[in-house]
C-alpha cells in the first residue's frame, strides 16, 4: 500500500521526505519495526511511543504517525510525518486497508462478565449448524480446534485485523469477539464491521484504568453508540440498571435491539430448575413459552446461554434445532468447571470470578446447589496493580457467603503480594491466609470434609501466575488434580 492511500481528512502528511513510498506494514512497537513500515507513536500509560522513534527509524520505517501535539518533537526526523487527533483510532483504520478480510457476522461481546462464556455457546452452536466459525477473546483465538493464545481479552488493532484477515481466508462467516472496555476505549475495534453487539451485564470492575464507575459504563456504551453498524442488532440483557440504559439509548437512536434476563424481556428466562444430572429451562418469547434442557448449572451461566441462543436465531437459524443443540453445551474452561472427590462426596469448583459481582453469584450458585450438605468453602486472591477497592468487597461477599475462606495470592504482579492479602484479610477476619497458592490450594482440600463444596476463584483458565514481570506455570485444575492424586482423595 502506497503512503497517499492513508491520507485522510483525519490523518494528514506533514511531513514528505520521498514522493508516495510503499508502507509494507505498521506497527505500536519499535521492536516490530521492519523496512518500509510506519511507526505509530502511540501515549500509554507508562510510555509515549514519540520517545522510540529514533529506534524505529533504525530498524527501517520510513513513516511516523503521531498525535497533532507531538508534531513539533519528530519534526527534524528523516521520515515523513502523518499526524491525527487519535493515533490509535487511525491505526486501526490504516491496518484495515493492509489487512481488509473481515466475516460477513462479527458479533461484539462486553459486558463485566460473561463475555467469555457467551462467545464460546456461540461458537459451540455455529458448529453444531455447520458453520464456520470462531471466537476471539480470554481463551484466546479459537479456530476449529486450534487454540491461538493471545496477551489480552481484545487484542491490539494490528494482531486482531490479522489474525481476522486470516480467519477469513480459511472460510470463517461467524465470529465472536470479546469487546473488553480497554479494547473500545482504546479504539481497537473500531475499523470492524459488527452486525450483533452483546451487553451481558455490568458491574463493578477496572477502576484502577477507567478511574469511575461512569467512565467504565461510558466505555461499554461507546460499543453501541459509535461501533456497532447502523443497521446492526443490539441484544441486552436487561435485568440490570445499567442494561435498562442502554436498551434506552438504542431505542432512542432506533437503533434496532432485543432484551433477554429473568424479568421484563423479549426473550425472558421464566423459570430454572436445577436436577442431579440436568438443569431444565423455561423460556418465553413473545408470549409463547419454550423449554429445553442442558448440563449447566448457575442462573447467570443459562443467561449467557440464552443470549448465545438469541443472537443464532437472530441469524435465521431455527429456534428447535438450537434447543436441541444446547443439551450438549459444556461450560467454558475454567468457568464453574467441577472437579468430584469420590472418597466423600464433596466437590470443588475452578471459576475465573475475579469482581466483587462474579465471586457473590458464584457462592450464591453454589450455595443453592449445596443446600445444607456440607460447608461452602471459597480461596481467592486479588490481582496486583489493579483497582484496589474491589479488595474489600470481595473480602466481605466471601465472609458473607462462605463457611470457611482462604486468602492466598493470585496474580501479585508487581505489587507487594502480602500488602494484597492484608487488604482482603483487613475485612474478613476469621479468613484462613496461605500465601502460596498451592499450599493453599492443598490445605483446602486437605480439610475438605463430606459433601462440602471448594470454590477456587480468580484465575479459571489461565495456565500462569504473574509475579514481577515473570509468567510462572501455574494451573489451578492442574494443581487441584495433582494434589487430589498425592493425597489420595
Amino acid at each position: 500500500m502506497f503512503l497517499t492511500k492513508i491520507i485522510n481528512r483525519d490523518i494528514r502528511l506533514s511531513k514528505r521526505i520521498e514522493n508516495n513510498p510503499k508502507i509494507t506494514g505498521i506497527d505500536l512497537d519499535s521492536r516490530k519495526i521492519k523496512k518500509g513500515m510506519m511507526f505509530a507513536a502511540i501515549s500509554g500509560e507508562k510510555s509515549n511511543g514519540i520517545d522510540f522513534c529514533d529506534n524505529a527509524l533504525k530498524a527501517g520505517a520510513n513513516s511516523i504517525l503521531c498525535n497533532k501535539k507531538d508534531f513539533k518533537k519528530v519534526l527534524k526526523k528523516p521520515a515523513n510525518i502523518l499526524i491525527t487527533n487519535n493515533v490509535r483510532l487511525s491505526v486501526s483504520f490504516i491496518i484495515k486497508k493492509l489487512f481488509p478480510k473481515q466475516p460477513k457476522n462479527i458479533v461484539a461481546i462486553t459486558g463485566t462478565n460473561g463475555k467469555t462464556s457467551v462467545a464460546y455457546y456461540l461458537k459451540k452452536l455455529w458448529e453444531s449448524a455447520n458453520l464456520k466459525s470462531a471466537s476471539i477473546g480470554t481463551l484466546g483465538v479459537l479456530y476449529k480446534n486450534k487454540k491461538i493464545p493471545l496477551n489480552l481479552t481484545t487484542p491490539d488493532p494490528i494482531t486482531l485485523h490479522k489474525r481476522i484477515d486470516a480467519l477469513k481466508s480459511k472460510g470463517v462467516n461467524y465470529l465472536a469477539l470479546e469487546a473488553s472496555s480497554h479494547g473500545i476505549e482504546q479504539n481497537r475495534i473500531d475499523a470492524l464491521k459488527i452486525n450483533r453487539a452483546i451487553f451481558s451485564n455490568f458491574s463493578r470492575d477496572h477502576l484502577d484504568y477507567h478511574g469511575t464507575i461512569e467512565n467504565y459504563f461510558k466505555a461499554k456504551k461507546r460499543l453501541f453508540s459509535e461501533i456497532l453498524e447502523t443497521n446492526g442488532l443490539a441484544i441486552v440483557n436487561n435485568d440490570c440498571k445499567y442494561g435498562k440504559k442502554i436498551e434506552s439509548f438504542c431505542k432512542r437512536k432506533k437503533i434496532k435491539v432485543i432484551t433477554y434476563g429473568t424479568k421484563k424481556s423479549d426473550w425472558n428466562i421464566n423459570n430454572i430448575f436445577f436436577y442431579s444430572s440436568y438443569t431444565k429451562v423455561s423460556l418465553l418469547i413473545l408470549d409463547k413459552l419454550y423449554t429445553f434442557k442442558c448440563s449447566l448449572q448457575a442462573h447467570y451461566q443459562i443467561e449467557n446461554l440464552v443470549c448465545a441462543m438469541l443472537v443464532v436465531n437472530s441469524y435465521k437459524i431455527s429456534l428447535k434445532k438450537i434447543i436441541k443443540w444446547v443439551e450438549k453445551i459444556k461450560e467454558p474452561p475454567g468457568r464453574l468447571e467441577k472437579i468430584n472427590l469420590k472418597n466423600n462426596n464433596s466437590s470443588i469448583y475452578i471459576d475465573y470470578a475475579h469482581t466483587p459481582e462474579a465471586l457473590k453469584i458464584n457462592l450464591i450458585q453454589l450455595r443453592e446447589i449445596l443446600k445444607s450438605k456440607g460447608n461452602l468453602k471459597v480461596l481467592f486472591g486479588c490481582g496486583g496493580d489493579r483497582d484496589i477497592g474491589k479488595r474489600a468487597l470481595m473480602a466481605k461477599y466471601a465472609a458473607k457467603l462462605a463457611d470457611k475462606v482462604y486468602i492466598t495470592d493470585d496474580n501479585p504482579r508487581f505489587e507487594n503480594p502480602k500488602k494484597i492479602r492484608d487488604q482482603i484479610s483487613a475485612h474478613c477476619k476469621s479468613a484462613i491466609v496461605i500465601p502460596n497458592r498451592k499450599n493453599a490450594i492443598k490445605e483446602a482440600l486437605r480439610k475438605l470434609g463430606e459433601n462440602d463444596m471448594l470454590l477456587v476463584a480468580g484465575k479459571g483458565h489461565e495456565k500462569f501466575q504473574e509475579i514481577k514481570g515473570i509468567k510462572y506455570c501455574f494451573d489451578d485444575k492442574r494443581v487441584i488434580l495433582d494434589v487430589i492424586k498425592e493425597l489420595e482423595l
